[in-house]
């Protein structure tokens, strides 16, 4: 598990962070006619949820390693609020900058659905993400489980 516990070095997570959100911010203003169409219901909502909830995990992840391996509330606020001011933004400037994109509200709702999923997600697997050893109750260090 070497490449994990490289990855998950906060200067890593930092660059894979800022690097999705430059992916899907250049996604977000591709021309639609340039996306391919898929006959599935609802596919361009559950991108939204996929998408966002995947943006809020990664920062989480960072915010989580960046505090060695602790995440307070404050720094929950904080990550889901950028994502959610994120999606509304890209929706607006969609809108206003673009010639085949429009701001949707129901984007804005999938788009906070998955920054609420991403946080689910990173909390069920908090524990396991953590790599730094963890204090016993008898105060040794503990190799964390993987």
């Amino acid at each position: 598990m070497p490449i994990i516990k490289k990855l998950s070095e906060p200067r890593n997570l930092l660059w894979i962070g800022i690097c999705y959100t430059l992916c899907i911010t250049a996604i977000f203003f591709t021309p639609a006619s340039e996306i391919p169409k898929l006959d599935i219901l609802f596919f361009d909502k559950i991108a939204h949820v996929a998408i966002h909830g995947l943006l809020c995990f990664v920062w989480l992840w960072y915010g989580f390693r960046y505090d060695k391996n602790h995440i307070s509330s404050r720094i929950v606020f904080v990550v889901l609020i950028a994502c959610f001011c994120y999606g509304v933004v890209i929706e607006a400037f969609q809108h206003w900058f673009t010639l085949t994109r429009t701001f949707d509200l129901f984007d804005v709702v999938a788009n906070g659905v998955g920054s609420l999923l991403g946080l689910f997600v990173f909390w069920k697997l908090q524990n396991r993400i953590s790599i730094m050893p963890k204090q016993s109750t008898n105060g040794n260090q503990k190799e964390p489980e993987l």
